[in-house]
C-alpha cells in the first residue's frame, strides 16, 4: 500500500502547473484551425493534420513555446485525492495539501457570474462555438463543489462551504433552459444560450442539484424536483441499446465514447444515493452498453469510442481508463476493477517516471507527455478511491 500512495501523493500539490494536450489548440492559430475544421469538415484535414501529427509526435517541440498553466479541475481531484489518502493514513500532510488546493479554488472563481462557478482555464473551440477563458461550464463546476464540501466536512472550515453552496446561483439564474415541460428539464453546458444540448452536462447539472439540496435544507424539496427533472430528460435520451450520443439530437458530428458515458452512469449513481430515486434500470442497461462496446479484449483497456464523428489515431486514452475504473468501482464489479487496474499500470504507467501516459495510438505507441488535467489527475483520483476501497472496504459514491 506504501508504494501505491507514494504514487499519488507526488500529484497533490503544492505545486500544480501542467502542459495540456489542448495547448496548441488554445492559440489563436490553434483556435482558428479547429473553427475551420468544424466549418468546413474533412476537406480541411490537409490543412489541420500537419499541426495534428506535430502535436502528436514531437509534443516538447510544440511547448517550448508555450508555458504550464493551473486548472480548476486539477485543484479540485488533488484535493479530494488528498482528503481519500487522510481517510487511510490519518497523515496531517493530506489535509494540509487539500487545504492548498482549495483555498486556490476559492481564490480563483469566475467573477461576474451570480455564484461559484469555474471553467476550463483556457479558451475553447467546438462544433457549437467559441468560448474564452472566463466561460464556466458545468462539467468541472461539481468537481470544485464537492472538493470545497469534502474539505469543510472534513476539517469543519466555514469559509470552503458558504463558497461551495453560492454554486446553486449558478445553475439557477447563469444556465440557460434549452428545455423545459412539466416533468423535463435540460440546462446550457455553459451561460450561453446554446444550440444544442449537451447529455453529460445534464447529468453533472442533476447531481449538483442533488448534492446542494441535502446542504440547504429550506430548498431541498425544490432542488430534488429539479434534479429529478433533468433525470427524467436523461432517461428520455437513453438509446434502446443502453448508450447515451454526447449530444441529444441526431445531427452531424455526434459521438458516443467512454469516458462521457461513464460521465452519465457515475452522476445517476450519485443522484440516485442522495435522493433515494430509482435509476437502477437505467444504469444496469448503462452499464451493459458500456461493458459490451468499450473493453478491448485484446488489451483489456478501454476502446475511445463506439460511435466516432472524427477519424482519429487514438487507441487508448487514460481518461477513459480512469472513468471506466471509476464506474466499475461504484458499481461493485471489483474483478473486472482489480484487471482493468493491472492494465492500466501494465500499459500507461511509466515506472522510470513515476508517472502516466496520455494516449496510446493505433500502432501500440505510448505519449508519454505529463498532462495532469487530462487525465492524470482523474486517475489519481480513481485510484485513491481504489486504494481507500483495499483499505477499508468503503467506496464512496458521493
Amino acid at each position: 500500500m506504501k508504494n501505491e500512495l507514494t504514487i499519488i501523493t507526488r500529484f497533490l500539490g503544492p505545486d500544480l502547473l501542467t502542459y495540456d494536450p489542448y495547448d496548441l489548440w488554445k492559440t489563436k492559430l490553434g483556435l482558428r484551425l479547429k473553427k475551420h475544421y468544424y466549418e468546413k469538415g474533412k476537406v480541411t484535414i490537409p490543412i489541420i493534420a500537419p499541426f495534428y501529427l506535430l502535436d502528436t509526435y514531437a509534443p516538447r517541440l510544440v511547448r517550448l513555446f508555450i508555458k504550464p498553466q493551473e486548472f480548476p479541475i486539477v485543484r479540485a481531484f488533488a484535493a479530494m485525492s488528498a482528503l481519500n489518502l487522510y481517510s487511510i493514513t490519518s497523515e496531517q500532510k493530506y489535509i494540509d495539501l487539500a487545504a492548498v488546493s482549495t483555498k486556490w479554488l476559492i481564490e480563483n472563481r469566475l467573477e461576474n457570474f451570480h455564484g461559484a462557478c469555474w471553467g476550463l482555464g483556457m479558451p475553447w473551440m467546438t462544433k457549437t462555438g467559441y468560448s474564452a477563458t472566463t466561460t464556466p461550464f458545468i462539467s468541472v463546476v461539481p468537481y470544485c463543489v464537492e472538493a470545497l464540501l469534502k474539505y469543510s466536512d472534513q476539517t469543519g472550515d466555514k469559509r470552503s462551504k458558504e463558497v461551495a453552496l453560492t454554486s446553486l446561483d449558478y445553475l439557477e439564474k447563469d444556465l440557460q433552459r434549452l428545455l423545459e415541460t412539466p416533468n423535463n428539464l435540460a440546462l446550457s453546458y455553459g451561460p450561453s444560450k446554446e444550440r444544442r444540448i449537451v447529455i453529460n452536462g445534464n447529468a453533472y447539472a442533476m447531481m449538483l442539484y442533488a448534492l446542494l439540496s441535502g446542504r440547504i435544507p429550506t430548498m431541498k424539496s425544490l432542488l430534488l424536483e429539479r434534479a429529478s427533472h433533468i433525470c427524467n430528460f436523461i432517461k428520455s435520451q437513453q438509446l434502446p441499446d443502453g448508450s447515451w450520443l454526447y449530444y441529444a439530437d441526431r445531427e452531424p458530428g455526434n459521438f458516443i465514447d467512454c469516458f462521457h458515458s461513464c460521465f452519465v452512469l457515475k452522476n445517476l449513481i450519485k443522484y440516485s444515493v442522495i435522493s433515494g430515486e430509482d435509476v437502477s434500470a437505467i444504469v444496469d442497461k448503462g452499464v451493459g452498453y458500456v461493458l459490451n462496446h468499450f473493453i478491448d479484449k485484446s488489451y483489456g483497456l478501454a476502446r475511445k469510442f463506439s460511435v466516432s464523428a472524427h477519424p482519429s489515431m487514438v487507441k487508448f486514452d487514460l481518461y477513459d481508463q480512469a472513468e471506466l475504473l471509476n464506474l466499475l468501482l461504484v458499481t461493485n464489479n471489483n474483478k473486472q476493477a482489480e484487471s482493468l487496474h493491472n492494465q492500466i499500470f501494465k500499459y500507461f504507467y511509466i515506472n522510470s517516471k513515476g508517472t502516466f501516459g496520455y494516449q496510446i495510438d493505433f500502432f501500440g505507441r505510448l505519449n508519454k507527455m505529463l498532462y495532469l488535467r487530462w487525465a492524470v489527475m482523474p486517475m489519481v483520483y480513481v485510484l485513491s478511491k481504489y486504494y481507500k476501497k483495499m483499505k477499508t472496504g468503503e467506496i464512496e459514491t458521493i
